[in-house]
């Protein structure tokens, strides 16, 4: 007589011999926790009796006790139903059994009970239905006084419950979380009627459900036994990259060794320089023109900062001390990254160690790699670096959100180094995209950081009608001499064929034998790349092949493309980071053409990568002999200077630079130097201003003797000293006029001369002129607008970035069998049926509670 609802033992359909659902609990803050799931029969639990609730499927009701409770909540059509109205029965006095002889086999309808399959559109529509649930028998439960506050706290608890999914690597539950807060405060739940039921039969007080309630420890266990299920799964399989134990430990010393030995004099230096290598600003002006700001290019203008001026400040704070030291690191070590990076790549690519070493020294001793080291060309380096991590991450993204997250970032950080290399990356995502079939929710995202770094850029170009200005090289523009498409199809960036030409010179070898030895060393890297597609190989063969081919295809373009120059001289863009897709491209399809070899790669693989070596041994000899322009830097302003900033940081230099012709080329540095951080391709790609032609002006009066009044002009700039600068090795033109302009300059009463140092000879206004001050920002929500947006999205990928640890597997019925095993081997815990597995972080933790999160007034 004391009972009054009492429940079976529901069975999967499908196999009797599993325990479905036996009961179920809560937890201190209203957690339903089913007592026993997915495990198989064995009599087990055939001695359970009273219980806290049961489901609602198959579940036996005292007539008298149901028309007294009204019956089950009609806002709980699915999930909860049976606990609502178990929990009800209870503060009425009645007892809640469960009848282990009574088995009721329950069908996968989503009708009598929720649907538990893996497919995304079913695990959202449970997600929502156990979440709206969840905040329905809060706001029925909870006593007057805090229902207001339950339903203040609804949305807000939302925002903060999505932190945590995007944490436990589910982002798809997001909408489902914000829809079921939306539901429930807005949507008419029916709780009044619940909350009057309850008033009118409740006998006892809360405190008699409290014995049955599920202690959170014992909530923790479980989720503890469901992850350690998880990994003992994993257990036999084999890591992913066996770095050190597989040799990739010595692949990266030698490149530390080698990359060290090319650049020993950069030891014991701050800053380097050369080429488009210039110092970094201090850590707060760093950080100063990020997205939108004030930028110091040129005459400055307040605007959209260059995206690769976020990896600068990303990197300038990893030696934050002197964020100028972060490129000698990154120059010093910039071949074993990329050897540690090319092993992670490999590892996708091959189980064999020996064949992992061939590409991880096939790119740490790229051609490509070299000479952007020995050329200066920073953005050019990262990008070389980033490329083979971006792959690596990509190559789980499809099954992992902590993947795709590392994807997306990275994604972004090479667009920004590499503005021309955009198209090939879209191009090659809506590939991906197309090809991903129901995994394309992953992969759709991976562009959103790189467009949110560069809408502030487009939305500015576009205002001028140039589009084409935000593919740039990011840097000072700095010209080179142009390859031909044969260079270009061996890697060679910057002509005269890896430094052959040079040596074939010195020791008088026909300059027509070069290209074809150097054809000859790099054919072996191309036939093993072509291999994988005649061998029946896999689609990592077609893959490489076909990023080599677009690489390849980006670079001749990128070789007639003029956006910049430098003095009187077209700047065309780099091809450097399209070769650098393209070599990346050959390697992974010349490694997976070796795959194909089995037990007879090892000796075409190590002829291909000495052949490939010796290819770069011009190259390696370059720095030690003198032809590469990157050195320990001096300051680009003399110390006069320099000491005059620290007290009037934007203070105004006239920089004049000699060119071989005998014309100059002027530019305003501001501060105590020029900063790599400083440039704009914004500036450097615009038409003449009127403040150009004003500095046009005033730079041909001072360079000849004129009786020109430029006290007014260096006001309006703030111009405290010219610099004349005639280079490192001048030409008589140029000797020429630099002395010409040094005469008109001592001749000039509004200059006297201060110094000769190694950077040009310097003059200082004589009636000093104050720093011209920064205007005020035009639409002063510009910049925190724009760091909102940088912010909520970074912030984003950051936190599905986060590794949580477990186990991350491509086989979705894997994935299922896991599932049931994990939930078996947890003795009745949450059940992962209905949560396809990427990183497994306390599973289904998020899933009905605040547990972390809220307080329950009703408890």
């Amino acid at each position: 007589p004391s009972v009054a609802l009492a429940g079976p033992k529901l069975v999967e359909w499908d196999d009797r011999t599993r325990i479905r659902d036996f009961g179920v609990t809560m937890t201190r803050f209203g957690r339903a926790v089913p007592l026993v799931e997915g495990e198989l029969d064995q009599a087990q639990h055939d001695g359970l009796s009273d219980v806290l609730g049961v489901a609602s499927a198959g579940m036996l009701v005292r007539h008298a006790v149901w028309l007294q409770l009204g019956g089950l909540d009609q806002g709980l059509p699915v999930v909860d139903g049976g606990l609502d109205l178990s929990v009800r029965a209870r503060l009425t006095g009645h007892r809640v059994v469960l009848a282990p002889t009574a088995r009721v086999a329950v069908g996968d309808d989503g009708i009598a009970a929720p649907k538990r399959t893996t497919f995304v559109g079913t695990t959202r529509q449970l997600v929502r239905q156990r979440r709206v649930a969840a905040l329905h028998r809060r706001m029925a439960w909870a006593p007057a006084a805090a229902l207001p506050f339950h339903w203040l706290s609804l949305v807000p608890l939302a925002l903060l419950r999505s932190l945590l999914w995007l944490v436990a690597k589910r982002p798809q539950a997001i909408p489902d979380e914000f829809a079921a807060a939306v539901i429930v405060a807005f949507g008419g739940s029916p709780v009044g009627a619940i909350r009057r039921g309850i008033r009118q039969t409740k006998t006892v007080g809360w405190g008699v459900i409290a014995p049955l309630r599920l202690p959170l420890a014992e909530l923790r266990r479980r989720q503890a036994l469901q992850r350690e299920a998880l990994l003992m799964l994993s257990r036999g399989e084999k890591p992913d990259a066996a770095f050190f134990g597989g040799g990739g430990g010595w692949v990266a010393l030698v490149a530390l060794a080698v990359n060290v030995g090319m650049f020993l004099t950069l030891l014991g230096s701050s800053t380097v320089g050369g080429g488009g290598l210039l110092g970094l600003s201090p850590l707060p002006q760093l950080w100063q023109g990020v997205g939108w700001g004030w930028q110091e290019a040129g005459t400055g203008f307040w605007g959209a900062g260059d995206p690769f001026g976020a990896v600068l400040a990303v990197l300038g704070s990893i030696t934050f001390w002197q964020p100028s030291f972060a490129l000698v690191l990154l120059w010093l070590t910039a071949m074993p990254i990329a050897a540690i990076g090319a092993w992670l790549l490999a590892s996708r690519v091959t189980p064999r160690h020996g064949l992992r070493a061939v590409l991880a020294l096939a790119w740490a001793f790229s051609p490509v790699l070299l000479v952007d080291l020995q050329a200066g060309r920073p953005a050019a380096v990262i990008l070389h670096l980033v490329l083979p991590f971006l792959g690596y991450a990509a190559w789980s993204a499809r099954r992992s959100w902590a993947a795709s997250g590392v994807t997306a970032i990275l994604a972004a950080a090479a667009a920004a180094c590499a503005p021309s290399l955009i198209p090939a990356l879209a191009l090659a995502w809506l590939v991906w995209l197309a090809t991903s079939g129901r995994d394309a929710l992953r992969i759709a995202g991976i562009p959103i950081p790189a467009v949110a770094l560069f809408w502030p850029l487009v939305w500015q170009a576009a205002q001028s009608g140039n589009w084409l200005r935000i593919l740039a090289d990011p840097g000072p523009p700095t010209a080179s001499a142009p390859a031909t498409p044969w260079q270009l199809l061996l890697g060679d960036p910057a002509g005269g064929f890896l430094g052959w030409s040079q040596l074939a010179a010195a020791i008088g070898v026909p300059d027509r034998v070069v290209p074809i030895v150097l054809t000859a060393l790099v054919a072996p890297l191309a036939v093993l790349a072509l291999l994988g597609l005649f061998r029946g190989g896999s689609w990592r063969s077609a893959a490489g092949v076909l990023g080599a081919l677009l690489g390849l295809a980006t670079a001749a373009i990128a070789a007639h493309v003029v956006l910049e120059t430098s003095g009187a001289s077209p700047v065309a863009l780099w091809t450097g980071p399209a070769l650098s897709f393209m070599w990346l491209g050959l390697v992974v399809a010349a490694t997976a053409g070796l795959d194909t070899l089995r037990r007879r790669a090892t000796v075409p693989g190590w002829i291909a990568a000495t052949c490939a070596l010796i290819a770069i041994l011009p190259l390696v000899a370059a720095l030690p002999l003198g032809r590469s322009v990157v050195v320990p830097a001096a300051a680009s302003l003399p110390a006069y200077v320099q000491a005059a900033a620290q007290q009037q940081p934007r203070l105004a230099t006239l920089a004049i630079d000699v060119q071989p012709d005998g014309a100059f080329a002027a530019r305003l540095v501001h501060g105590g130097a020029a900063t790599l951080d400083a440039q704009s391709t914004l500036a450097a790609t615009a038409p003449p201003s009127a403040d150009d032609a004003a500095i046009a002006q005033l730079t041909g009066n001072l360079v000849t003797t004129s009786g020109y009044d430029a006290s007014a002009v260096l006001a309006q700039y703030g111009i405290r000293f010219v610099l004349v600068d005639e280079g490192a090795q001048p030409s008589d033109a140029a000797l020429a006029a630099g002395r010409g302009a040094g005469a008109a300059l001592d001749g000039n009463a509004d200059f006297a001369q201060a110094a000769q140092t190694a950077t040009g000879t310097l003059w200082a206004a004589t009636q000093p002129a104050a720093p011209a001050p920064v205007p005020p920002q035009p639409g002063g929500l510009s910049r925190p607008f724009v760091l909102l947006v940088l912010g909520i999205v970074f912030g984003y990928a950051l936190l599905l970035s986060l590794p949580t640890g477990g186990v991350v597997e491509s086989d979705r019925r894997a994935q299922r069998r896991a599932n049931r095993a994990a939930a078996a081997g947890a003795n009745g815990g949450d059940s992962l049926e209905d949560e396809p597995i990427d990183d497994v972080f306390a599973p289904d933790a998020f899933a009905d509670d605040d547990e972390l999160v809220g307080i329950e007034g009703g408890f």
